[in-house]
């Protein structure tokens, strides 16, 4: 009576194929959502090493992107201002260091017009602008302060905007009683601008009046004491060519002072 009639499955045999009937539905549901994603072009996940010693260059990727994750705008920016200020901090904390300028009298030259009646005419400030003639190399080293206290960029210097840059020039190493006596004597007070060209000519100038007071004798030499021999051929025998003309006593006193 235990054999089994042809035909005809089993309790354990029709369970056995019901579960094989089921897992193959879902393999095909499972191949079928797959086949859908790709004809929708859905990216998908990319599987995962069998193994966590074998190497997968897109794993190692993914894990690289996840551990340096690159900052939003905001906090890239609030990182930077952060760092700016500790930057400033640190600075503003430290001591400045004193740097000398090597002064001379050659990095200008100062000249008189080809007639000489039209020093009559000419204010102090613009015989500066006219013939003042500054090297390159210093004028551009007062440039650098001009531009520093420009500010609202007009190519303008209010009275204390110029003091301020003059003193930058000095390292602020010229005192306010020295800055009082330039402008006294090109006449300028508390409404007068200063273009780039005057202000450039007034450091030239404070350089050339002030020569003897901040040279030292590390920084001496000959040749930075002396006038530019065009100017000294110049300005020989200037009393004798005033007497020709009318000059203010304000353009007087410059000139004889160069």
């Amino acid at each position: 009576m235990g054999r089994k009639l042809p035909g005809r499955l089993s309790a354990k045999s029709h369970h056995k194929t019901s579960a094989h009937s089921v897992k193959g539905k879902t393999r095909k549901k499972k191949r079928k959502k797959v086949a859908e994603r790709r004809d929708e072009g859905e990216e998908q996940p990319e599987a995962q090493p069998v193994s966590p010693l074998v190497y997968d260059p897109q794993v190692a990727l993914r894990e690289l992107m996840a551990r340096h994750q690159k900052p939003t705008d905001a906090e890239g920016l609030q990182s930077i201002r952060a760092q700016q200020y500790e930057y400033e901090s640190t600075r503003a904390k430290s001591q400045p260091v004193a740097v000398r300028m090597g002064l001379s009298r050659r990095i200008c030259r100062f000249e008189l017009p080809m007639d000489i009646r039209e020093l009559e005419v000419l204010h102090p400030q613009d015989y500066l602008r006219r013939h003042c003639i500054v090297c390159r190399r210093r004028s551009s080293h007062y440039r650098k302060a001009f531009d520093k206290f420009d500010r609202d960029r007009d190519g303008l210097l209010s009275f204390r905007e110029m003091e301020r840059g003059l003193r930058d020039v000095y390292g602020d190493r010229l005192g306010t009683e020295r800055v009082q006596q330039l402008t006294q004597l090109v006449l300028a007070d508390s409404s007068t601008q200063f273009d780039g060209s005057l202000f450039c000519a007034l450091c030239a100038l404070s350089e050339r009046l002030f020569y003897s007071s901040f040279v030292t004798e590390d920084t001496e030499a000959p040749e930075n004491g002396e006038r530019d021999p065009l100017e000294q051929a110049d300005f020989g025998s200037l009393l004798s060519k005033f007497r020709s003309c009318n000059i203010q006593p304000s353009m007087r006193t410059l000139l004889s002072l160069l």
